[in-house]
């Protein structure tokens, strides 16, 4: 299904196990993101932190025109 890549360091791959580690927008698919980090929100919420070529920003790989590229 998706392409396993070798470690990324503990808490990368930490991370990994709850978000995809790179991921690209459906209408910018030239751009590749790679997860670098999380973002804690209110009531024990987060939100993944992934680095575009443009800079950071937070993204939800789980919504509509997001494609998970490697897991």
């Amino acid at each position: 299904m998706y392409k396993k890549a070798p470690s990324q360091g503990a808490y990368i791959d930490r991370l990994r196990v709850k978000y995809p580690f790179r991921i690209c927008r459906t209408t910018e698919p030239q751009y590749e993101a790679v997860l670098t980090g999380v973002q804690p929100l209110l009531e024990g919420q987060e939100c993944p932190i992934y680095r575009f070529p443009g800079g950071t920003c937070c993204e939800d790989p789980f919504a509509p025109g997001i494609t998970i590229l490697e897991w």
